[in-house]
């Protein structure tokens, strides 16, 4: 509806007091915080926070790394939205809970190393046992690969040699070779020969495929080492379990922790604020912006502080932060505008109108009962039910105002999960037609209006045409509202006589062409009205006549244009055939089974998949086409962007509430 009014806040004070100054004002929630510019003369320099927040960054991340391990053991954890943490954060440390959250997270950090060693190890040991398997019927001990003058070499040949073929190329060089182990690997072999003959051996060995396997850090036998293995994992398993055990016990602490993190992580962003300031060799200099609301709020706190403060009007040069103040159910949409580019502080905010006009394009491109309470449904019950942040549940309790859109008009023009109604009454009620079933039914095809005595479908399955001409004519009365924000401007600028000329000249064209289907002649009369008022006034800016009527016809030919912006608002018409058409195919794939129990299964999965898919997908689809029509249809008749959203400098409350700023007098 409006944006902020903003002051600019300068605050000087002592350097030993500047990190409860960033505290206190983040505590308040409505400071912004700015970089401050360092002078050239070198009196102001960066305020080096450099090593705390390196040090506030590792803690912060330690708990984050910890808070997930407890979690998963918790025997409290749920998807739902769980109610935050009511805690002070003063008394938290002074209570003790500080140092001993912090105790917790060490011993669970030093319990997920363990777990990890132990999972490494346990898989080492297992490849260990599926590496000796083969070998469980060798009986000599591993690390016995040599006498004085022979090698024993153990190693496998591909799947398809045969002992006879290694028997065969050993032969000439006096050397044995026992078959240990076959399987669709490969064959398994030990192979005795003389240390003279390696190289030659080798070769022999090689052209067979021969891969030579070394157990260097095995001792024993390979059953020996397999139960050596087998009893390592036992140990390890016992050790992890161990491990879990302690973290269900310490879980019981997962809110400290969480309490600990947001704590950390207000400690950071207070370190984080604080190198914006500029600082002297006794003092720092923070600058910032406040909502003009909120300024007797600060004035309170800095007034029972150890500082000297300014709050100003922000001049022409200066760049205020944009605040957006809209009610409960425009707010929802502001998201909508920030996509796009927040408007230009000291502008014109548009939110509340294209909010109204998002609702109701939105419900004709997706006009359809069902999936509209199924969108309502998800929008309100989402933020309540789960953990979403700030955005998400904007953006979630938007598409649920956008789905009572989809609910109202889907009963205009027909859309019950298409023509699910139909196509159950068609399949288990005994109609034989669809015509049937809509005599016996109307209610579900929509609104029928009656043209010279003859009926009119509003549905676009049924006549598209009708919702043709609903959705050019949302187009005109879209493209005339984003136009009269323009001529509120203009005259609130005082420029009365170009909100007539550049705005009302159109309005009287386009009035005169609307009353020549009605009354030719006072048509035509308001028409040739409205071109001379475009003609003579659209190059009034030039000083040269010849160059005014040109300007002037170039004012005329933007005829065309909107003509053509008029024309992209069939989308509208394409969005809602599309979801309609869509759905009416998976009603008929959901209903080719049958009144049979096979064919109701296969009609709730259909319902299930498809009628998702649908929904989905055309969810998407009306939220981009939406933002597209706002933003070039709409926000270009009038909008001036350029603006910074507000930023304020604010504590972390991920788990958990912060204490409430007080005065302290």
């Amino acid at each position: 509806m409006s944006i902020s009014a903003m002051k600019r806040l300068t605050v000087l004070t002592p350097r030993n007091d500047s990190d409860a100054l960033v505290r206190r004002l983040m505590k308040l929630k409505c400071v912004e915080i700015n970089t401050t510019v360092l002078d050239e003369e070198g009196e102001l320099y960066r305020n080096d926070c450099d090593t705390a927040r390196a040090e506030a960054e590792k803690r912060v991340s330690s708990i984050a790394e910890a808070i997930p391990v407890l979690d998963k053991y918790t025997v409290t954890k749920s998807p739902w939205r769980d109610k935050p943490i009511n805690t002070s954060t003063g008394l938290f440390r002074k209570t003790g809970s500080y140092h001993a959250a912090w105790a917790v997270v060490d011993e669970v950090l030093e319990l997920k190393a363990t777990m990890t060693e132990c999972h490494h190890e346990d898989g080492r040991m297992a490849a260990r046992i599926a590496m000796l398997n083969p070998w469980l019927n060798y009986d000599l001990p591993l690390e016995t690969d040599e006498t004085r003058s022979a090698y024993l070499w153990l190693g496998v040949f591909p799947a398809a040699v045969r002992i006879s073929a290694v028997q065969a190329a050993l032969e000439p060089y006096n050397a044995g070779v026992e078959e240990v182990h076959r399987d669709k690997v490969g064959m398994y072999a030990a192979i005795l020969l003389h240390k003279e003959d390696e190289e030659t051996v080798n070769r022999a060995l090689v052209g067979l495929g021969f891969v030579r396997n070394q157990f260097k850090e095995l001792k024993g036998t390979p059953k020996q080492e397999t139960r050596n293995a087998e009893r390592k994992m036992d140990e390890l398993d016992n050790r992890m379990q161990a491990c879990i055990d302690r973290l269900c016990e310490l879980s019981l602490l997962l809110e400290d922790l969480q309490v600990l993190y947001d704590v950390e992580m207000t400690t950071l962003t207070a370190i984080q604020q604080k190198q914006k300031l500029a600082t002297t060799e006794r003092c720092v200099l923070l600058e910032g912006w406040i909502p003009t609301e909120q300024a007797d709020k600060v004035k309170h706190i800095l007034r029972h502080m150890n500082c000297a403060y300014d709050l100003a009007d922000p001049t022409e040069e200066d760049e205020p932060p944009v605040l957006l103040k809209n009610n409960g159910y425009a707010s929802k949409f502001e998201w909508v505008v920030g996509m796009y580019s927040y408007p230009k502080y000291g502008t014109y905010d548009p939110t509340l109108i294209m909010s109204i006009y998002y609702f109701v394009i939105f419900g004709l491109m997706f006009a359809d009962v069902g999936y509209g309470l199924l969108l309502t449904l998800g929008g309100f019950l989402g933020p309540k039910l789960l953990n979403l942040s700030s955005g998400m549940k904007r953006m979630f309790t938007m598409f649920g105002y956008c789905g009572i859109s989809c609910v109202i008009l889907g009963a205009v023009f027909g859309g019950w999960f298409g023509d699910l109604p139909y196509a159950i009454m068609t399949t288990y009620m005994g109609y034989e037609t669809t015509a049937a079933a809509q005599e016996a039914a109307p209610f579900f095809n929509g609104v029928t209006l009656t043209l010279n005595g003859e009926p009119l479908s509003l549905n676009p399955l049924v006549n598209p045409i009708p919702f043709l001409i609903i959705s050019l004519a949302m187009g005109l009365i879209h493209i005339l509202g984003g136009m009269a924000v323009k001529f509120y401007l203009l005259c609130r600028e005082g420029k009365i006589f170009s909100a007539i000329f550049d705005i009302g000249s159109y309005w009287i064209l386009f009035g005169g062409i609307g009353l020549i289907f009605v009354d030719s002649t006072v048509g035509l009369a308001v028409t040739i009205m409205g071109v001379l008022m475009i003609v003579l006034t659209q190059g009034r800016a030039k000083k040269n006549i010849f160059a005014k009527f040109i300007f002037g016809l170039k004012g005329l030919y933007d005829l065309i244009s909107y003509a053509s912006d008029l024309l992209s608002y069939s989308r509208i018409l394409a969005l809602g055939l599309a979801a309609g058409v869509m759905a009416q195919v998976f009603n008929l794939l959901g209903t080719l089974g049958g009144p049979t129990i096979p064919g109701f299964i296969l009609l709730i999965f259909v319902m299930l998949v498809g009628h998702g898919l649908n929904m989905a997908i055309n969810i998407l689809g009306a939220f981009v086409h939406t933002c597209r029509l706002q933003y070039l249809e709409f926000f270009s008749r009038f909008y001036e962007d350029g603006g910074t959203p507000f930023d304020p400098a604010l504590p972390s409350e991920k788990y958990s509430t912060a204490e409430s700023e007080k005065a302290k007098k």
